[in-house]
């Protein structure tokens, strides 16, 4: 099978990159960094790329930031609507099956009261201009399946964390509280900490991306999670007790966009066989201990 990854040297993408390869599938790379940077908006790169001979497509390339959405509204939907659209058009006109796309929990926002379960059916109310991308990129989506009848994923992930995601440079919760646990920084807890989140490890999002590359999940919405939700409060006192370090923390205000609660229903992904098998103690003991 010939598929192109974009985002393939991020944290996500060079794992379902090496995944893909392993077991002999051909597979192009679209993105910034590398020893061949590509830019998913460049003159000529989608045509030159996406080809009629690519089967699948998996889109990982993104502005993922969510305080930098907030700086930079109109620059995250260019990237996250305005290149997605670019590629889902693309893919029609060569004619590739299939666009598996990486979105986010963080579509929902404020439509799920606290504490009840976020599901592939739960209302859309971003709450920023992250989360209000990747729900347009949603929609552009589900446009080209019914009109063009081009095959498509849309892989709502929660928190991903896992081995390299302190090298890559991510910001979120992990990467922050390992990076503290190496360096004796503190660590920065937004609004009272007892906010929870559904952490997912790399492994386990790669098998499911690799699943819908496969059509081996139904065209449409999936939600992708541990099924566990700890509050950042609880994550604190995880990390310790792996790394063994203090990790000092401090109380900011909550920015803008954060939401309440994050706990999700995975009985869709459960009836496609995909079960979360590595929970989080042992997923942050794994990512402690490989090298960056």
């Amino acid at each position: 099978m010939k598929v192109v990854v974009t985002g393939g040297a991020g944290f996500i993408g060079s794992a379902v990159v090496d995944g893909l390869e392993i077991r002999g599938d051909k597979v192009s790379v679209i993105d910034t960094r590398g020893p061949d940077p590509l830019d998913l908006r460049g003159e000529g790169v989608l045509e030159s790329v996406v080809t009629g001979d690519v089967d699948v497509v998996v889109h990982l390339a993104a502005t993922t930031s969510v305080l930098g959405s907030v700086k930079d509204p109109a620059g995250t939907f260019e990237v996250n609507v305005g290149a997605t659209t670019a590629l889902a058009e693309q893919c029609r006109r060569v004619g590739t099956r299939r666009l598996v796309f990486a979105s986010s929990n963080a579509v929902v926002g404020a439509g799920v009261p606290a504490g009840d379960l976020i599901d592939e059916r739960s209302p859309l109310v971003p709450l920023t201009p992250y989360g209000a991308s990747k729900a347009a990129a949603e929609a552009v989506l589900s446009a080209y399946r019914h009109a063009y009848d081009l095959g498509t994923n849309v892989l709502r992930f929660t928190n991903v964390y896992g081995p390299g995601m302190v090298g890559a440079g991510k910001d979120g919760a992990v990467a922050r509280l390992i990076r503290g646990a190496r360096s004796g920084d503190a660590f920065t807890v937004y609004g009272s900490g007892h906010q929870v989140r559904d952490y997912v490890y790399l492994d386990d999002v790669v098998t499911t991306i690799v699943a819908a590359v496969d059509g081996a999940v139904p065209d449409g919405v999936l939600t992708v999670g541990s099924g566990a939700s700890v509050s950042v409060l609880e994550l604190v006192d995880l990390v310790r007790k792996v790394t063994g370090a203090d990790l000092p923390f401090r109380h900011l205000p909550a920015p803008a966009g954060e939401m309440a609660g994050v706990r999700v229903d995975l009985g869709r992904a459960r009836a496609c066989g995909l079960e979360p098998l590595v929970m989080l103690a042992e997923g942050l003991r794994r990512t402690w201990e490989a090298p960056d």
